[in-house]
């Protein structure tokens, strides 16, 4: 079976704290490198708000538990410190 992990970030106006180019690439180059199950991690900007940003993770394995994989909630308590985060996991349906 296939899920889905989505993390959203949403980043203060252009007085708050921005993810730095450098740790965008460092967070992309990490991700490239998946666990066994982690079929795809790739990165979203919201075309029509600059500051939003999405991280979707594809896993081919069990579901875990509701609060999901160690992976994401690792980058969700990491990306806290630059805005409101927004988690959750989805299941396909065949």
């Amino acid at each position: 079976m296939e899920w889905l992990e989505i993390i959203k970030v949403r980043m203060g106006d252009s007085g708050g704290r921005r993810i730095d180019a450098g740790y965008l690439q460092q967070m992309k180059d990490a991700l490239k490198r998946p666990a066994s199950t982690l079929v795809n991690a790739r990165m979203y900007n919201n075309v029509s708000v600059a500051n939003d940003l999405v991280i979707v993770l594809t896993w081919r394995a069990p579901i875990p538990e509701p609060w999901g994989s160690d992976l994401a909630s690792s980058l969700a308590h990491e990306l806290k410190r630059y805005g409101l985060v927004d988690y959750s996991a989805w299941a396909g349906t065949d």
